[in-house]
């Protein structure tokens, strides 16, 4: 009797989730914000800063014990680095993606002996848009930034660093937050790039290419107005790819 009564079992619970699939999918959408929210505060301490997540210790921990290549072309910054497929946008180039969902100016400084370690090639950098997001100004972001170059330049002189644009958001999809504006992202990009001059790093606008007349990030490129979607990482690789070829 148990027996029969193991596969009937069976039988009707995959029969309940052919039928009410769609919906127990949409309400696991609707969950996954919060469910990452609760994930991201496991381990969390009072005293730890926003950006030092879960997710932030097992990437950084990953990144530890990863196999790398040889002088590879590092991607460095937070979830719009993290979401690019950098292997499969760059065949045959030996690309690494050290970029974390959430990231601060503060955690690339946390974790940046990983990446001198890795004696890059190249670094591509992107990062700023949550420190805005956690409340951290631009002036003060741009402090950390300076700290992040003066480490690189210090430890890797000969490794060219291109500093990417922070991107803007759509705010018409996804709302601002804190201190994290359009307006003060461009400010950021300001600043930034006047750093890069600083220590004669190629500053890279890629924002001209994936936002409308208004400074928002175009809908079409967007998954949810922050991150970017599959077309837009290939406007990105078209504005970058030139440097990411072997050097001469």
């Amino acid at each position: 009797m148990k027996k029969s009564f193991i596969p009937i079992t069976l039988f009707i619970l995959i029969f309940h989730l052919l039928v009410h699939g769609h919906t127990l999918l949409a309400m696991a959408q609707k969950d996954e914000q919060k469910a990452y929210l609760w994930a991201n505060d496991l381990s969390r301490k009072p005293e730890d800063p926003a950006y030092l997540s879960l997710y932030y210790r097992f990437r950084k921990t990953y990144f530890s014990i990863e196999p790398h290549a040889v002088q590879p072309i590092v991607f460095l910054g937070d979830s719009i680095t993290d979401d690019g497929d950098w292997s499969k946008l760059f065949p045959g180039e030996p690309v690494e993606n050290r970029g974390i969902g959430g990231d601060t100016t503060t955690g690339v400084l946390n974790r940046l002996d990983q990446v001198i370690e890795l004696k890059p090639s190249r670094i591509f950098l992107m990062i700023g848009t949550n420190d805005l997001c956690f409340n951290r100004s631009v002036a003060d972001t741009v402090t950390n930034y300076r700290y992040i170059l003066t480490r690189l330049h210090s430890e890797l002189p000969d490794t060219p660093i291109y500093i990417q644009s922070v991107l803007p958001f759509n705010d018409e999809i996804f709302p601002s937050r804190n201190l994290r504006t359009n307006d003060n992202i461009r400010q950021l990009n300001i600043e930034i790039q006047k750093l890069a001059k600083q220590y004669h790093y190629l500053y890279i606008n890629l924002t001209a290419a994936v936002t409308d007349s208004n400074g928002r990030l175009f809908s079409q490129y967007t998954s949810d107005g922050l991150h970017l979607n599959e077309e837009a990482y290939l406007i990105w690789r078209d504005q970058i790819k030139q440097w990411v070829k072997p050097l001469p």
